[in-house]
């Protein structure tokens, strides 16, 4: 690869994908359009780019292995041999491979071959193309299939590098054909002053493999050295007269997948690395002659100089004006053909034509700066591998970037000139984070070791959320500040993208956690004076933000953005590769609440911390009457997550997760109101032990707490209008569960106005109106309730229960049988008793239509004994034992007394037994559960037959 990263805006490894097929057919259609007249056959194969002509005489033909054991897929290599030959001429490379197609989706990748070639030093020559059909061999290596192609895949990172694509797509390929083919590349790229140097791969992505073998043949004098990370790959070598020979093996080959979390060190240990040069010296040593060719003297860059000396008094402003010019008025591009994929082009030639790529920038900065006498070297980086070109041989191949290493006082600072977007003050813009690299200097032997990224500030935001009253909306502020590459890459987003989808992209992680957020206006831009920072503020509306859980408290969320989108997981686990984490440094996050009046009765100070050996994270968590804040810091300081340690990395997040994102909660009373609610809670529990407030059951106790606190909490006057009517509703369900029927009415009306869309208000008034006998009406609001919310099946038995009283029995049965039909329904067994009475009104088998709805435990719990008394196979005795089972002997189950009875008096009225169902009717109303359905349904069934 290269010296020519494209810095700025990266998009990761996916740059380095393939090209689209739409992209492959219009390079199709570009080259058929500029196809000229035959010329003679010499004439036309120099023009065409590529040769025919038998494999060279030094091949050792390599036949496939038996694939026992290769992964089945649509597509499988069972062949891939690479032989090269360093020779005086040059170099060939030799490559034959035999694919199978298995099915009808390998007959694409199967049927397309394209091979890339640099023609500035590179010969193609095609041997063999071959398909393999029933045994018969099709010969369909014929001139008019080959087509080649200038694709230039890699022109949108402004770079062209004059490589060729030499494509084939084949004819009347079937399923169990197999395709086999030979090639030969020819030359070397003369940059590497005759020095052999390679990777290669041992796995494809084109399916698995299963024969890899790699055959370097050089003179045996030549000490080519070779590094494998993958250990399955055999190796061997000998000495044959004057050449000797290493074989590189590897069989049954799993496919290669890539994968964007992986890091790229571990990503590629399928390569085999192969390099003539001995050391680091010798290929820096190597580098410095490159640049040097291309550091000449340049009048234009002398008035450059004399220039910036006017403007600038000291070495550090000279460095930063220096700096700017390279960055911002030498536009990027790189021109790699042949010996200029790593040869920097004359300074003079990047000022006349105001462009470069990364290398060419360098050499032009160091120029500049040794004529402003500033010391600076070139210096080769890996952008890709990082740290892990460590682990490299010695060879240009392990570095894909260059930069500047600037002397500047006692400290050194790697600085990137392609970085366009950069501002502020040099130290600002030293380059971090990219492991190692090697100065450009002959005598420098080792790699050096760049400014690590852990202590490098990357982005700090303040959110401050303001809520001057808690029934209205508020607002948030929030104030982020983009440091070091972050700062460059927004630059460069704002640069490329429309203003909307700019927008979008700052407050896309803020709404993810916070979804009741409205932007309001355009973010307000600005650099910080002096930093290679980018502060961006944005104001949010805040909409309806608190929730009423339980209806005691307000609680909204409260969110580390920042902090969580660093330590965000892939979907993939369990992992068996290492993962790769987002960039090393330091990210700060502070949430901060504001509230006009006091709401918290005491100060709060607490704190958290996470130490392990991928990140630190601290947190703060501060409080004040009228504030409440989370200040977070998080350093991330691995590189990478190693498969081993994935679960433990995991568990470490699920840890810290529930601090990132949680709820924040609000009383809605005051603290005077507290104190008097307490004061009229004990009130209210004296009472009731003294029987001065008579309570029949636990609920109709906590209906009397729960109605006190709903009537402070209103009287408060905090509640946002939804909020309000949930309030509403929790009271009139209490008044509702005391018998205050018209009181709770009053209540939901209420609350309607307030929220009308609210499908709890509708299913409460659907409630209440049942218990007023208004059938209509309670369908009605049914109605509105499952339009709202269509999963509500409370709302659905209040619609069955109005129908059964109404009269519309049909209608109350089918709805019956649709709730029926989860198995849910069947083990609460209440649908299935009001189905056998809804059945039995309407002249029908009850029995039959309950017969295999039978819940499924081996002791169906309450209230399966009513169906059993209504089926006719438990007698009112026994189903009042069993009511009364769990309870201390000769005390009665009030709740269960009052259901029990009133089914009963329903079965009585279907066996037109009116004495008896009177008779069960009182009991059921003696009760005095009046919070339950089937009490107030026992009252109006009396009153329509009459007490007596």
């Amino acid at each position: 690869m290269s010296f020519a990263r494209r810095r700025g805006l990266q998009l990761g490894l996916s740059a380095l994908a393939l090209l689209s097929a739409s992209s492959i057919a219009w390079a199709q259609a570009s080259a058929a359009k500029a196809k000229k007249p035959a010329a003679t056959a010499a004439a036309t194969k120099e023009a065409e780019g590529f040769s025919i002509a038998p494999a060279p005489a030094w091949v050792l033909p390599l036949q496939p292995e038996a694939s026992t054991g290769l992964p089945s897929a649509p597509l499988q290599l069972l062949l891939i041999d690479k032989q090269t030959r360093i020779e005086p001429s040059g170099t060939v490379r030799y490559q034959h491979v035999l694919r199978q197609i298995n099915e009808a989706s390998g007959l694409q990748k199967g049927a397309q071959i394209e091979l890339d070639f640099d023609p500035s030093f590179q010969k193609l020559q095609f041997h063999r193309l071959e398909v393999w059909r029933d045994g018969k061999r099709l010969d369909r290596l014929e001139r008019k299939r080959i087509k080649l192609l200038h694709r230039e895949p890699q022109l949108e990172r402004q770079i062209i590098d004059g490589r060729m694509t030499a494509s084939i797509v084949l004819e009347d390929l079937r399923v169990g054909d197999r395709v086999e083919w030979a090639v030969s590349l020819i030359g070397d790229n003369p940059v590497f002053g005759g020095k052999f140097v390679d990777q290669e791969w041992t796995s494809s992505s084109g399916g698995p493999v299963g024969l890899v073998q790699l055959r370097l043949l050089s003179p045996a004098e030549r000490h080519i050295q070779h590094r494998i990370a993958e250990p399955s790959v055999e190796v061997s070598s000998r000495v044959d007269g004057a050449w000797r020979e290493t074989l590189f093996k590897r069989r049954l080959v799993p496919q290669f997948h890539y994968e964007e979390t992986v890091p790229v060190g571990v990503m590629v240990k399928d390569q085999v690395q192969l390099s003539e040069f001995a050391n680091w010296a010798e290929v820096a040593g190597w580098a410095e002659q490159l640049f040097a060719k291309a550091m000449l003297p340049a009048e234009a860059l002398d008035a450059r100089a004399r220039e910036i000396e006017a403007q600038a008094s000291t070495p550090e402003e000279r460095l930063r004006l220096a700096l700017d010019f390279v960055q911002k008025e030498i536009r990027y591009f790189g021109t790699e053909i042949g010996a200029n994929s790593h040869q920097p082009a004359p300074t003079e030639q990047v000022l006349r034509q105001r462009f470069g790529d990364c290398k060419d920038k360098a050499a032009l900065l160091v120029t500049l700066l040794k004529k402003l006498g500033i010391e600076a070297t070139p210096a080769l980086v890996a952008a890709s591998l990082r740290s892990d070109a460590a682990q490299r041989l010695p060879s240009p191949l392990a570095f894909d970037h260059a930069i500047a290493a600037v002397q500047l006082g006692e400290q050194t600072l790697w600085l990137d000139a392609t970085r366009s977007q950069q501002r502020g003050a040099p130290a600002e813009r030293q380059s971090v984070g990219l492991g190692v690299g090697l100065l450009a200097k002959a005598s420098n032997a080792e790699l050096s070791r760049l400014p690590p990224a852990r202590e490098a500030l990357r982005l700090e935001t303040v959110d401050t959320f303001s809520f001057p009253r808690l029934d209205q909306p508020g607002t948030l502020r929030s104030v982020s500040t983009f440091h070091g590459d972050m700062a460059e890459w927004m630059r460069e987003a704002r640069a490329a993208l429309p203003a909307a989808d700019f927008r979008n992209l700052l407050a896309a992680e803020t709404l993810r956690f916070y979804p009741g957020l409205t932007v309001e206006g355009e973010p307000e831009i600005s650099d910080p004076e002096g930093r290679n920072a980018l502060r961006v503020e944005i104001k949010y509306r805040s909409g309806d933000f608190w929730t009423f859980p339980e209806k005691r408290w307000l609680a909204g969320p409260i969110a580390l953005p920042t902090l969580i989108a660093q330590l965000r997981l892939p979907d993939q686990t369990p992992r068996t590769q290492p993962m790769r984490l987002a960039m090393n440094g330091r990210y700060l996050h502070t949430v901060r609440y504001e509230f006009s009046e006091p709401l918290y009765s005491q100060p709060s100070d607490s704190r958290f911390e996470e130490r392990n050996e991928h990140f630190e994270l601290r947190l703060r968590y501060r409080g004040e009457p009228k504030m409440q804040q989370i200040e977070g810091e998080l350093r991330l300081q691995a590189e990478q997550v190693a498969a081993g340690k994935w679960s433990n990395y995991r568990d470490q997040l699920n840890k810290v997760a529930p601090r990132l994102a949680n709820t924040l909660t609000v009383p809605v009373l005051s603290t005077e109101d507290l104190v008097s609610l307490r004061r009229d809670m004990t009130a209210l529990t004296d009472r009731m032990r003294n029987g001065s407030l008579k309570v029949l059951t636990e609920n109709q106790g906590s209906a009397h707490a729960r109605l006190l606190m709903m009537d402070r909490i209103l009287a408060a006057d905090r509640l946002p209008p939804k909020l309000r009517a949930a309030a509403l509703v929790e009271r009139a369900i209490q008044l509702d569960h005391l018998g205050q029927s018209d009181r709770a009415q009053t209540s939901l009306y209420d609350a309607a106005q307030l929220h009308d869309e609210s499908s709890e208000v509708h299913a409460a008034m659907a409630v209440n109106a049942l218990m007023q006998r208004k059938d209509e009406q309670a369908v009605s609001h049914a109605d509105r309730a499952l339009a709202l919310a269509p999963n509500d099946t409370g709302a659905r038995y209040t619609r069955v229960y109005a129908r059964y009283f109404g009269g519309q029995l049909q209608e109350a049965q089918k709805e019956l049988q649709e709730i029926l039909q989860s198995g849910s329904e069947v083990e609460r067994s209440y649908g299935s008793i009001w189905l056998y009475l809804t059945s039995r009104k309407l002249g029908q088998d009850g029995l039959a239509a309950i017969r295999d709805l039978r819940p499924s435990a081996d002791k169906p719990a309450w209230p399966y004994p009513v169906l059993q008394m209504l089926q006719g196979s438990l007698d009112l005795d026994g189903a009042l034992a069993m009511a009364r089972d769990g309870k201390p002997e000769g005390q009665a189950d009030r709740g269960r007394d009052c259901e029990l009875y009133f089914y009963a008096a329903q079965k009585a009225l279907l066996d037109q037994d009116l004495p008896k169902a009177r008779n069960y009717l009182k009991k059921s109303l003696a009760t005095g559960v009046v919070e339950f359905n089937e009490y107030s349904m026992a009252q109006r069934e009396l009153d329509r037959i009459g007490a007596r």
